[in-house]
């Protein structure tokens, strides 16, 4: 009879607690407008690809350094150039022709013409035209106005230094060189965000997974809660015991809003990763991971994998070209040790008219009548080749002492050699970090199905503790332990399974491009071109008793 009534009281008790308690308050409340996007890992990195900024960074370093080979190319452009002008001149009496009057000079004047330099060989070429009309009232004069008309074809080509690579080549090989590097690294950076994506994917789903797993504890510690007061109320437990399992309701509450902060952590770093910047709205989205984890997969061979990467690394086609810049460099300073010899060649036709003034008598004689030719005339004459000026000839300049050019060649060979052993040295970095990301998926996929293991016999230790308690076999105590192991075996097989994720994507990824550590970010290395003025050959001609080039 006591025994019926203590069950029939311990119901009651039971059911009123469960009244008074009700269901425990989320701490984490959702509007229920709120947006869910499901979201399949490859839509993540379709969006990665799409919209994240750092990469469109190094996207437009592409653009960047295909805009520097379009300015070094400018190098062999042709350049126009033009010059139109007026001049007057009073010039005092020099001459005892003159008098007491000085020399009034006026001048129409203009000169135009083409230069190029050449992608072969280093030559230069131009071709000008130059005419003037020129009035004066010198009595000496014989034309007045007096019209000149020239135009000239000149032709410069170095022989040795130059010949084979200049200043103009150099930085056109360098900047197309670094053009395909920028490709490169723009993959690579691909490569690394695409990894990155991948694991804010799975660290999500197994922050979200984590959370469930804090609120079963949580609500295990509460039914246990439960059962412990209506225990306690009938003096089947010391009050001791409530306490105790009060107090671990309240640690695994704690756990469960500390799980969701770090769930909500991992769903924004996903979001700034696959998000459009402009779309501030996305912030307010859910992201709900739908993808699973694949199953096992298996290696293949880690020797060829590593033979493979240590040669086609994106990152070693990066250093390979910076190799190959440094041997260009190593070219042309060498070219440039050589002496500076140029052929010069030059050819120009002239022609002179106007109004010629016709004298009769001594010197300065009478003007008796004037002869007049027109602009035509004198057109005709510089194309006929009735008054021609050709030369041709050598330059020869050869520095005394140690040149610059020396010198940048000993830092150029150095600069090679440190290319060389930066390439050596990253090769054995990629045999190592991809041996070292082979034996993580090895002993992540170990790990993982120990955690499993454990997990499973936790569980079961769990239900027999529980079985054991209600029959009055156990205590709370117990009870709450084996809740705890539970736990720690739920979290440890979720920690298992997204280090085993991890590992997959990271050996994935480090077969084509290097990891980017903590802090770093993917960027570009940029190029700079120098503006090259195109020179101006003019031919050789005799001045003042020397040779030199014609001004």
């Amino acid at each position: 009879m006591n025994q019926r009534y203590l069950r029939r009281a311990a119901v009651c008790i039971v059911t009123l607690t469960a009244a008074l308690i009700g269901n425990p308050v989320s701490a984490q409340t959702e509007t229920p407008a709120q947006q869910t996007l499901q979201l399949t890992l490859e839509d993540a990195v379709r969006l990665a690809v799409e919209h994240n900024p750092d990469l469109a960074v190094v996207r437009l370093g592409t653009e960047v350094e295909a805009a520097q080979v379009g300015q070094s190319q400018s190098a062999y452009n042709p350049v126009f150039s033009t010059t139109l002008g007026r001049s007057s001149n009073i010039a005092p009496p020099s001459n005892f022709l003159l008098g007491n009057s000085g020399v009034d000079t006026n001048d129409w004047f203009s000169s135009t013409g083409v230069r190029q330099r050449l992608r072969r060989g280093g030559g230069t070429w131009s071709l000008s035209w130059d005419a003037s009309r020129t009035t004066s009232n010198s009595p000496i004069n014989s034309f007045d106005p007096n019209l000149q008309t020239g135009f000239q074809l000149a032709f410069s080509q170095p022989l040795f230094r130059d010949r084979a690579i200049d200043s103009a080549r150099q930085q056109y090989i360098i900047a197309k060189r670094n053009q395909e590097s920028s490709e490169v690294r723009f993959r690579e950076s691909v490569v690394q965000t695409v990894a990155a994506v991948k694991q804010a994917y799975w660290t999500l789903k197994a922050s979200i997974a984590n959370v469930t797993v804090q609120q079963r504890s949580l609500e295990l510690a509460q039914e246990l809660a439960k059962q412990n007061k209506v225990r306690v109320d009938v003096g089947q437990s010391p009050p001791l015991d409530l306490v105790q399992v009060e107090a671990e309701v309240a640690d695994r509450r704690e756990n469960l809003i500390r799980a969701r902060a770090a769930a909500e952590d991992a769903e924004d770093h996903l979001r700034r990763l696959i998000m459009q910047p402009a779309d501030t709205g996305f912030w307010q989205v859910r992201v709900n991971p739908i993808d699973e984890p694949a199953g096992r997969t298996v290696l293949s061979d880690v020797d060829a994998v590593v033979a493979k990467a240590v040669d086609t690394r994106y990152d070693v086609a990066i250093a390979r070209n910076d190799l190959n810049n440094a041997a260009t460099n190593i070219e042309f300073f060498t070219n440039q040790k050589l002496p500076d010899v140029r052929l010069e060649t030059s050819y120009r036709g002239s022609g002179l008219g106007g109004g010629q003034l016709l004298r009769a008598g001594g010197f300065p004689g009478v003007v008796t009548g004037r002869l007049n030719s027109g602009f035509g005339d004198v057109l005709g004459q510089a194309f006929r080749n009735d008054f021609p000026t050709w030369s041709v000839g050598v330059t020869v300049n050869y520095p005394l002492g140690k040149s610059y050019e020396e010198v940048g060649l000993v830092r150029a060979e150095i600069e090679r050699k440190q290319a060389a052993q930066r390439i050596a040295s990253l090769q054995l970095r990629i045999a190592e970090a991809i041996r070292q990301a082979a034996r993580q998926v090895r002993s992540t996929a170990e790990r993982e199905d120990a955690a499993r293991a454990g997990a499973t016999l936790a569980g079961q230790r769990l239900d027999s503790e529980r079985r054991r308690y209600e029959v009055g076999l156990s205590t709370s105590f117990f009870v709450t332990q084996a809740q705890r192991d539970l736990l720690q075996a739920q979290v440890n097989l979720l920690q298992a399974t997204l280090d085993y994720q991890s590992s997959l994507v990271s050996f994935e990824a480090l077969q084509l491009a290097p990891p980017l550590a903590t802090g770093d970010t993917i960027g570009i290395s940029g190029s700079s071109v120098v503006t090259l003025p195109t020179p101006t050959p003019r031919g050789v001609f005799r001045q003042s008793g020397a040779v030199g080039f014609q001004p």
